[in-house]
């Protein structure tokens, strides 16, 4: 799935898994417990088949860039206290490890990155329920990013 996709759900899940949490929970618990969630949705949202980012090389990167500061001002932009950002932040970042580890993977030669790569994308696009195009990314996006803002504020 494309960035904004993921980052939306990662937010959106790391944000939901916090009133699941014990109230006596410490910051830095429920910090990780949002990076935590967060990789579990993404290796969650890529079961289902769908549309990849079609750039590659620097115009990929370039890509990745724009759409992490916008998505970046969508969800963190309302967020009603630097606690709630960190979370937020946290959701985001979580999302982008498991796509992270196989762009570094690529680019050098430790095998231990490629395992944890394989790993997490072990059943990428193997649940053919529906097929996620563009349009219904979006769609999460939007959606996610409007719990997101509701939820922060």
């Amino acid at each position: 799935m494309t960035a904004p996709v993921h980052y939306a759900i990662g937010a959106a899940s790391a944000l939901l898994i916090q009133k699941y949490l014990p109230a006596g929970s410490g910051q830095e618990a429920r910090i990780a417990w949002a990076l935590g969630i967060a990789i579990a949705s993404h290796i969650a949202a890529d079961v289902v088949p769908h549309a990849e980012h079609f750039l590659k090389g620097w115009r990929l990167a370039l890509e990745l860039i724009a759409e992490t500061i916008v998505m970046l001002g969508i969800l963190i932009g309302a967020s009603g206290s630097p606690f709630m950002a960190m979370v937020i932040l946290a959701g985001m970042a979580g999302a982008a490890i498991p796509d992270g580890l196989g762009m570094l993977s690529r680019c050098v030669d430790w095998p231990a990155l490629s395992w944890a790569d394989d790993k997490m994308h072990l059943f990428h696009g193997k649940l053919n329920l529906f097929y996620a195009n563009y349009f219904l990314q979006l769609v999460f996006t939007v959606l996610c990013s409007i719990y997101v803002r509701i939820k922060s504020a």
